[in-house]
Order: structure tokens, then C-alpha cells, then sequence
């Protein structure tokens, strides 16, 4: 399998996995922390969200974060638009007072901010993953392909604390699903 289709599945598993484990969760359950150091869902949800936007437009097209573009800071609690308001490096302190914004507003945020990243990695070929190099906001210069696996890292990772306070709250989610692959499957050999 080449990168690009690689990659693209990738993302589309990490998405429909994460709508998966917030689907039907309460504003309570969305803002739910066990303990003064972790982070909640809607957080979670919200840095995903953050972090694919600051990747794509700043650092790949060049151009005005979503976040900054419309009015996501005021609709999710977060105004004025911080172009850096990531929540990267954020302490106990400010996971205290993150408030956890509306649910369908969190989720049509990633949703924009997912179609923009779709249309982007569409419209890339194969030799951009190697070819296309981008500022890393912690130093230096990476390739396409390299931001690729940031993100992939990250979106594993947040998806599992995710899906961990999902089963916190909820316990086990459906321990028949297998993130897709066998529902995949199935539609394939119809």
C-alpha cells in the first residue's frame, strides 16, 4: 500500500473511532475528569481538532487557522482566537479551567476542520509525502510524511485517553468492535 491511502485511512479510523466513543455521551460525561490531572473528552476532542487546524493552515497552506477565520473561540468558550490555543503544554491549572464547550459545536469544529484536512491529503500525490516540507513549530523542518506520523501518534494516543473515559463512565463501549476493519471487511465481500 502506498503512503497516501495509508495515511488517509488512517485518519478516517481515528475520526470514526472517536465519534464512536463520544456518540450519545452527556455535557457531564463530555467534561468528565477522574481526577485534578487529567483531561476531560470535550478537551480531548477539542485539541484533535485544534491541532489538525494549526497543522494544516499554518503550517501546510499558509494561510488563516479555522479558528481564526470564523467564530469557533466564541462558540466554544475559547474567544478571542489564540492562533496557538492548542492546548499543547497545558498544566493542571489550565485543565481546571478549560470548560467543556457545547457537544455539537465541538464536533462540527473537528468537522470542518476534518473535510478541510480530507480535501488537502486528496489533492496531494504520493511524491508530496517526501517532497513537501513544513516548519516544525518545536524546531527545524520535517517532511509531509513526518507531520504525518506526529498526528498519527497523537490521534492514537488521545483516542485511547478518549476511549478510556468513555469506559470509565460507561464501561466496556461494544467488545465485539474491531475499529471498522471487520464491518470493512464485510462490506467488501457483498
Amino acid at each position: 500500500m502506498e503512503l497516501k491511502p495509508f495515511v488517509q485511512g488512517c485518519f478516517e479510523q481515528h475520526y470514526n473511532s472517536m465519534m464512536r466513543a463520544v456518540d450519545g455521551l452527556s455535557p457531564a460525561e463530555m467534561a468528565w475528569t477522574p481526577n485534578g490531572q487529567c483531561s476531560s473528552i470535550a478537551f480531548l476532542v477539542w485539541h484533535y481538532g485544534r491541532t489538525l487546524d494549526r497543522w494544516l493552515h499554518t503550517r501546510l497552506i499558509g494561510d488563516a487557522q479555522l479558528w481564526e477565520s470564523g467564530d469557533w473561540p466564541a462558540r466554544l468558550g475559547r474567544a478571542p482566537a489564540v492562533a496557538n490555543d492548542t492546548g499543547y503544554a497545558f498544566t493542571p491549572d489550565d485543565l481546571k479551567t478549560y470548560k467543556a464547550p457545547d457537544t455539537a459545536a465541538l464536533l462540527e469544529y473537528v468537522a470542518a476542520v476534518r473535510q478541510e484536512s480530507i480535501e488537502y491529503f486528496e489533492a496531494r500525490s504520493e511524491a508530496d509525502f517526501d517532497n513537501i516540507t513544513l516548519t516544525n513549530p518545536r524546531g527545524g523542518t520535517i517532511s509531509l510524511a513526518v507531520m504525518c506520523q506526529q498526528l498519527l501518534w497523537e490521534f492514537n494516543q488521545h483516542g485511547g485517553q478518549i476511549g478510556y473515559l468513555r469506559g470509565e463512565q460507561r464501561g466496556l463501549e461494544d467488545p465485539g468492535y474491531s475499529g471498522g476493519l471487520l464491518e470493512a471487511q464485510a462490506e467488501k465481500a457483498k
